[in-house]
């Protein structure tokens, strides 16, 4: 599932959440607006509401034109100051209708909080007609959200820095320490991602570097030099452990994605491989290309399509 699939899934999440509740709300302003001498009744109702809501910032209510009817509420005053303002370019407007009572936007920051914020808008109605709507703005760090699961399973292809780029072809890969001890390098490797705890383990070929997280220390990442990561005394720093349970990537394609980066690093001089990461517990390959190009995909996309893709 995509990024954006998860969020429409979120946002889903949140309309089914409150519907309700605004519905409801709604339905309590309509005896507010009669006249005009009600609307600080509507005001009062707002702020009351207000006080039962930690996550919403603010309140206020437009009529059908996009005019603004109440005052801006937070939850320790109303501020009458912006009552009458013109709102009708906003783009809700037009996204409320008979169909759909209620509109939430994308995410934004705030700019009187500077924090993430996130409005939703209902209509008012009367007479089973809409006279007018609710727009609220919600801290979106303490919405109810449910935690999402981010299982990769699309290739995403990054393109980098468009200078480097366009020098790809007057460059030639420079052979670095790490590749002329590639094949130790590759081997060492994964002994630790299959017999040490090692969980994510990422090659810098350039650099001559790898940078490590251990399955029982995932919140802090090793920094190796060449010389650490091509010494068998580096098994005395990682106790041995059985292979998790729980890993998407088996112990025969670890073997195979660094063959498959052997391959990335040393067939083109020009179009190589930069660095190399796999991920044994959500089974992502991460790679970056000279030409400062990424791709992360799954591994099975990587080992199934890598003919296709990178020969």
């Amino acid at each position: 599932m995509q990024i954006s699939d998860l969020i429409v899934e979120q946002k889903d999440f949140l309309t089914d959440q409150l519907g309700e509740g605004l519905m409801q709300l709604s339905q309590a302003c309509d005896n507010c607006l009669d006249n005009e001498a009600s609307l600080d009744l509507l005001n009062d109702l707002l702020f009351e509401y207000m006080q039962n809501h930690n996550h919403i910032n603010m309140v206020y209510a437009l009529d059908r034109y996009g005019i603004q009817i109440s005052g801006n509420i937070t939850k320790t005053k109303v501020d009458n100051d912006f009552q009458g303002q013109n709102l009708s370019d906003r783009s809700f407007i037009s996204a409320i209708d008979g169909e759909h009572p209620i509109y939430m936007s994308d995410a934004y920051i705030s700019g009187a909080t500077l924090r993430p914020c996130i409005s939703v808008v209902h209509a008012l109605y009367h007479d089973n007609e809409i006279i007018g709507m609710l727009v609220f703005d919600l801290d979106l760090e303490s919405l109810p959200l449910p935690k999402q699961n981010f299982n990769l399973d699309d290739w995403r292809q990054i393109k980098g820095d468009p200078e480097v780029r366009s020098n790809l072809f007057n460059q030639t890969r420079a052979e670095s320490a790490m590749d002329k001890e590639a094949y130790t390098v590759h081997n060492i490797a994964t002994e630790l991602l299959c017999k040490l705890g090692i969980f994510h383990l990422k090659l810098h070929y350039s650099s001559s570097r790898a940078t490590i997280w251990a399955y029982d220390d995932p919140y802090n990442y090793r920094v190796h030099v060449l010389e650490e990561i091509t010494s068998p005394n580096i098994f005395l720093l990682y106790p041995k452990r059985s292979y998790p349970e729980k890993a998407k990537v088996t112990q025969d394609q670890v073997k195979e994605v660094f063959e498959k980066f052997h391959y990335m690093r040393f067939s083109d001089d020009q179009l190589y491989l930069k660095t190399g990461s796999l991920n044994i517990m959500n089974g992502t390959v991460g790679l970056s290309f000279s030409c400062d190009g990424s791709h992360y995909l799954s591994i099975d996309d990587f080992l199934d399509n890598f003919d296709e893709r990178y020969k």
